[in-house]
C-alpha cells in the first residue's frame, strides 16, 4: 500500500503548470502595454492555480476545485490565444458532492490545446461532466473532453492504445498527460475504470474519463490506507 501510494504521488507530481512561462510572458506584455484590468486578471487566476498546483498532497479534491482549476487554466490560455480559443464547460452533477483525481482534466486540454494550435487557426474545446446510472444500479462520473482539432491519426491512435494499456509506471516521455491521467485512474479504481479516445484526422477528438462516483464518505476507501489528505 505504501508503495502505490509512493507511485501515486511520483505521477500526480509530475504534473505540472507548463505553460507558467508563457503565462508570465503575456503578464509582462500586458504591464508594457498599460493593461492594468488583464495583469490584475491574470495575476489573481495565475495564484489560484499556484496554490491548487502547491498543495499536491491531495489525491482526492472537490469536483467544484477540479472544474475551477481547469476554468482558470482555459481563462489563461485565453488571454495567450485570444480569439483563436473558445470553449465551454458543462457540469450536470452536484459539483459540491462529489470528490475526483486531482489533476484529471488539466493535461488533457493541454494536449487539445497544444497540438490543435499548431495546425488551426481556431480551436473549440468543450468539456462535459455526466452522472451514469450502470446496469448494477451504481452510479458512475464521465468527462468528456471534446475539440475540433487536427485529429489523429490511425496509426498514431493505436500506437497511443497500446501505450494506455501498458505498464503505469513504465518509461515514457516527459509529455504524458493521457497516460499520467490513465495511469492513476486504473492504479485508484481498477482496470474496470480507464480513458478512452476516439479521433478522426482533421475532424477532432474525444476523450473520456470513467471514474465511480465518490462522495465524501468514500473518500478514504479509495485512498487505500486511511487517508483523509482531501480538501475539507
Amino acid at each position: 500500500l505504501r508503495q502505490k501510494d509512493a507511485e501515486l504521488y511520483a505521477l500526480q507530481s509530475q504534473i505540472n503548470p507548463h505553460f507558467m512561462y508563457n503565462t508570465l510572458q503575456s503578464i509582462s506584455m500586458a504591464v508594457e502595454e498599460g493593461e492594468s484590468k488583464s495583469v490584475v486578471q491574470m495575476v489573481t487566476i495565475l495564484g489560484r492555480m499556484l496554490r491548487y498546483s502547491l498543495s499536491n498532497k491531495e489525491r482526492l479534491v472537490p469536483l467544484s476545485h477540479e472544474i475551477t482549476h481547469i476554468e482558470d487554466f482555459l481563462k489563461i490560455q485565453k488571454f495567450r490565444f485570444e480569439e483563436r480559443l473558445s470553449f465551454d464547460i458543462q457540469v450536470q452533477p452536484d459539483r459540491e458532492i462529489y470528490y475526483t483525481p486531482k489533476f484529471i482534466l488539466q493535461p488533457i486540454v493541454e494536449n487539445s490545446i497544444k497540438y490543435g494550435l499548431e495546425k488551426r487557426k481556431g480551436l473549440r474545446i468543450e468539456i462535459l461532466v455526466q452522472e451514469l446510472i450502470l446496469e448494477s444500479g451504481d452510479h458512475d462520473l464521465l468527462f468528456v473532453i471534446r475539440d475540433n482539432g487536427p485529429g489523429i491519426s490511425k496509426d498514431r491512435l493505436e500506437e497511443i492504445n497500446l501505450n494506455l494499456q501498458a505498464d503505469p509506471m513504465g518509461e515514457r516521455e516527459s509529455g504524458f498527460g493521457m497516460l499520467n491521467v490513465q495511469s492513476r485512474v486504473k492504479m485508484m479504481f481498477g482496470s474496470n475504470y480507464e480513458l478512452k479516445i476516439m479521433s478522426i484526422e482533421e475532424k477532432g477528438t474525444e476523450i473520456t474519463i470513467q471514474i465511480p462516483t465518490i462522495t465524501k464518505s468514500k473518500v478514504t476507501q479509495f485512498l487505500g490506507r486511511g487517508e483523509t489528505d482531501t480538501y475539507e
